[in-house]
């Protein structure tokens, strides 16, 4: 089989836990790309801080494409949009309320970037590892839209009940799951990085069984299940490692993703 797209989740896969790329990484990556390799980065940030990162590769095109907000967003890198999945309207109000009521830090997501209402410790590590700074409002509610919802809180016990809390609410309107233990995430039950992989796969006549797609978390599952080739690296959580096709020898810290690209990739050339 030869692979015509990796798809990569950012952190705690692509990035070192310092958040750089290694050096065997970005030689990997730029030498699958010129071998015909599409490059596509999966990640749940917000779309500027991801063409930071594709920039840093090296392997920027016009044509390519990138899936942000967890597979709610599909953009090109001249900023065509193909993808849009936003939360539905109707329920963003209840979702703030149920923040609220458990007094997690909440984050909104436009196209800009992060929205809340107050800088603490935890959004301003959050602001720290995306390297976004967040919009401070005075009242959540004042928005009517937002792509996604995060939940940022140190108690993972009170994370896991909100999460139980939603589904048992709106279980057909929403995908709910931990991108991180410390955050939560909700978006429409129409988005997530299997659905983004899929339509994106669908749109450039690529065969899932032609694709091979890295992560590490609950949030990259859904095109980890999706793609012919499903990889988790070996510092994923173990429900991920459990799914995958393929466990890798490296972490992330250790260039997995060279070993990825050596292993499945570059083997045919």
């Amino acid at each position: 089989m030869r692979y015509k797209m990796l798809v990569l989740d950012m952190d705690d896969t692509l990035l070192d836990d310092d958040l750089s790329i290694s050096t065997d990484n970005i030689k990997a990556i730029q030498e699958a790309n010129s071998k015909g390799t599409i490059i596509t980065i999966c990640s749940g940030r917000v779309s500027k801080s991801i063409t930071n990162i594709i920039k840093q590769l090296g392997i920027a095109n016009d044509n390519d494409y990138y899936i942000s907000y967890n597979g709610a967003v599909i953009n090109d890198l001249k900023g065509n949009n193909i993808f849009y999945e936003p939360l539905p309207q109707d329920i963003l109000p209840k979702l703030i309320d149920i923040g609220r009521e458990y007094g997690v830090d909440i984050q909104l997501y436009d196209k800009k970037g992060v929205i809340v209402e107050q800088v603490t410790s935890r959004t301003e590590t959050y602001q720290g590892l995306s390297n976004i700074a967040a919009e401070v409002v005075d009242d959540l509610k004042n928005y009517d839209k937002s792509i996604k919802i995060l939940y940022n809180y140190d108690d993972v016990e009170k994370l896991e009940k909100m999460q139980e809390h939603i589904i048992e609410l709106y279980d057909d309107k929403v995908n709910v799951f931990f991108s991180k233990p410390t955050y939560l995430e909700v978006l429409s039950k129409k988005a997530n990085k299997g659905i983004a992989l899929e339509y994106l796969a669908n749109y450039l006549h690529i065969d899932k069984e032609e694709i091979i797609a890295v992560g590490d978390s609950f949030n990259d599952k859904y095109m980890i299940k999706y793609a012919g080739m499903g990889v988790a690296i070996c510092n994923a959580r173990e429900e991920i490692k459990e799914m995958a096709n393929y466990v890798t020898k490296c972490n992330n810290n250790q260039s997995g993703v060279a070993e990825v690209i050596n292993k499945f990739i570059l083997k045919d050339f």
